[in-house]
């Protein structure tokens, strides 16, 4: 929407050069709703569309500056690594559509349990990354609000009745642990792993023994 506004005295210009104005316009037209195309197309490359999330592509390209702003401003950044337990069964038992309403719940309940300003990643599958800004000592007690706000949740299926699922998280924090991210990627995997093999529906913070290998 364009809004011209003019003192009485300027009505004669104003007429004369409004054919102009609309030719501008008329140019421009083609050349904004182009870019505003290329924004949507981006913004849909980036996005999980189940869950609404970011991607991994999304973190692979952002990631940079994130820790460049976080370091600059001497933040501390949780990063979560997330999975729904036991997720095959659901597929196998009640169907891809209650799966993906499943991971639609639980998405959910992990964007109802952090700040605006967190970034929550659908990293692949049923596995989640959420990465918490300016978090420092915390990132356990957030995860442990994730993990019972899933817990609690019931998940009406289609047929009626209800189901409830539970999850694992793996925590690390940058750079308290690496100031490394794939390595800080790894560390919260390493974590996870132990979640689940402790019986899962836990909330496990990476250890420095849990990991004693260079590569990662």
């Amino acid at each position: 929407m364009l809004q011209i506004v003019y003192e009485k005295y300027m009505e004669d210009f104003i007429k004369m050069i409004i054919p102009y104005v609309k030719g501008y316009l008329r140019e421009a037209a083609s050349v904004m709703e182009s870019k505003i195309l290329m924004q949507k197309i981006k913004e849909q490359a980036i996005r999980d569309q189940l869950t609404g999330f970011y991607n991994r592509r999304y973190i692979e390209e952002a990631i940079e500056p994130i820790l460049k702003n976080a370091k600059r401003r001497g933040a501390t950044i949780g990063l979560l690594m997330l999975d729904i337990d036991y997720f095959k069964e659901i597929n196998d038992r009640y169907g891809h559509d209650v799966g993906d309403l499943v991971l639609r719940s639980v998405s959910q309940a992990i964007r109802e349990s952090i700040r605006e300003s967190d970034i929550p990643i659908r990293f692949g599958g049923e596995e989640f990354m959420v990465l918490l800004t300016d978090v420092k000592n915390n990132a356990v007690n957030v995860a442990e609000k994730i993990r019972k706000s899933i817990e609690s949740k019931v998940i009406s299926l289609p047929n009626g009745s209800v189901i409830k699922r539970t999850i694992s998280i793996g925590v690390v924090e940058i750079p308290t642990d690496t100031d490394k991210f794939w390595q800080a990627v790894k560390f919260a995997d390493v974590a996870l792993y132990k979640a689940k093999e402790g019986g899962r529906n836990r909330v496990v913070r990476y250890q420095k023994d849990m990991w004693q290998d260079e590569e990662y």
